[in-house]
Formats: structure tokens, sequence, C-alpha cells
């Protein structure tokens, strides 16, 4: 049998173990590959240089979590002896991200990720266009539910994550009392301020300029002590609710 080639052996593991670095830790410099990705020639023609950038910034962070990943995969999927798979380990045990085919494809996978959050948000905000430019109560509703929307996007956040706030919320009636309990009960500070700071940091794509400016003027100043009082987080919440009703519907349940 012809023995793979690394990059062929990369992608094979990638497939089957699907590893991939999580959105919400994501730097500039995956914005700024994902922006690339997306068209933007204004981004740089540099795309090796982003990458070489990107992967020396999280790498250090992310590459303990990929390996203990990579680790697990490897025994409840039986590649212990795969040689795919022992190629990939040699790089996930490499600290050095320079010129480390996993840290450099787990960038691009996670720019690709981002790049299609991107691509989501604008047309979320090309959706509430019309509604926010209207510039009445129901167009302050749509540009929350937009922010909300857009959050969950970039952060890739799922309903399962917070199931059990969701289920006392349902269960409650979903009152503007459980409301208010649903963010306090998952709206802690740093959580809320990475949400802000994801919103604020990406350059949205789409026609929708004034979507766009709503939106964006949710995110300024420090988020509010309160969670329930978060123009930002409750929407994001209030879209995990709905995108849990949807999968239930969806799944039968």
């Amino acid at each position: 049998m012809t023995e793979r080639s690394a990059p062929e052996s990369l992608a094979r593991v990638l497939a089957v173990t699907g590893l991939a670095f999580p959105r919400g830790v994501l730097g500039e410099e995956t914005a700024l590959l994902a922006r690339a990705l997306n068209g933007d020639g204004r981004a740089t023609a540099d795309l090796d240089a982003i990458v070489t950038d990107a992967a020396r910034t999280l790498w250090p962070d992310l590459q303990p979590s990929t390996r203990a990943a990579l680790e697990r995969h490897m025994r409840l999927d039986g590649l212990d002896d795969d040689p795919d798979a022992q190629r990939v380990m040699r790089w996930a045990e490499d600290a050095n991200p320079d010129d480390n085919p996993l840290a450099r494809a787990l960038c691009v996978r996670a720019a690709q990720e981002l790049a299609g959050a991107i691509e989501r948000a604008g047309r979320i905000l090309e959706n509430a266009e019309g509604a926010i430019a209207a510039g009445d109560a129901a167009g302050a509703i749509a540009a929350a539910n937009a922010a909300g929307a857009i959050v969950v996007e970039l952060l890739d956040l799922d309903p399962d994550d917070f199931a059990d706030e969701i289920m006392a919320y349902v269960e409650a009636d979903e009152s503007p009392e459980a409301l208010d309990t649903l963010a306090r009960n998952t709206g802690d500070e740093e959580t809320r301020a990475w949400a802000r700071g994801a919103l604020s940091a990406i350059a949205l794509p789409g026609d929708a300029p004034q979507a766009t400016a709503a939106v964006a003027a949710l995110t300024d100043g420090d988020p509010p002590l309160d969670p329930a009082e978060d123009a930002v987080w409750v929407p994001t919440m209030l879209a995990l609710v709905a995108q849990g009703f949807e999968r239930a519907l969806s799944s039968g349940g």
C-alpha cells in the first residue's frame, strides 16, 4: 500500500476525529484570515503569512487541549496503531507552531468556519435591515434579535450547553421573571464581555448599514452589572432557546 502524503494523512485524521479549534477563542489573526477567505482583498495578499501569525497566536494555548483531544479520539476510535494518526500525533505533541502542519491546518479550518459564520451574520443583518430602518420599537427589537443571533454564530454557542437553565425557563412558562433568571444564571461577566467583544471585533459583511450600526451600538461600553439588563446577552439566550425548540421539533422530541 502506498504511503499517504502528509496532507492526505492530515485530512483523513481531521475527517475522522473532527478536531477543531473552538470558535470562541479565535483572535484577530483568524478573523483576518476569514476575511481573506471571504474574498476581502484588502485583508492581505499573503495568506501564508496570516496563517503563520494565527498559528503562533493560537497554538501555544490550544496545543495541550488539541493533543489531549487527539489522544482521546485515538483511544476511542481505535486509532492507536493507525500510521496516519500516529503521524498527526507527532505534530500535536510539537509545541512549536512554525511549519507545524496540524497547527496550520486547524487555523485554516477555524478561519473557514468563522468565514461561514460571518457570512451568515451578514444575512441576519440584511434580513433585519428593513425593520431596523423603521426606527420604532419594532426596529429596536429587531436589532437586539439580530445581535443575539449573530453572537450565537460567532461564538458557536449551543443550546445543549445551557440545557438545564433553558429547561427551567421553559418550565416557568417563559415569563419575564424567568427570562431575567435565565440571563443571570448563564451570563457571568466574563462570558458577556466575550460575547460583546466578538460582536464588536468582527467586520460584518452585507448591504445593511442601519442594521450594522444598530447592532454595533449595542456593544458600546462595558456589560451592565445585571445580566438581565444586558441588551446583547438577553437576546443571545433567546436565540439559543429558539434554536433549542427548532432542534427538538426537527428530531421529533
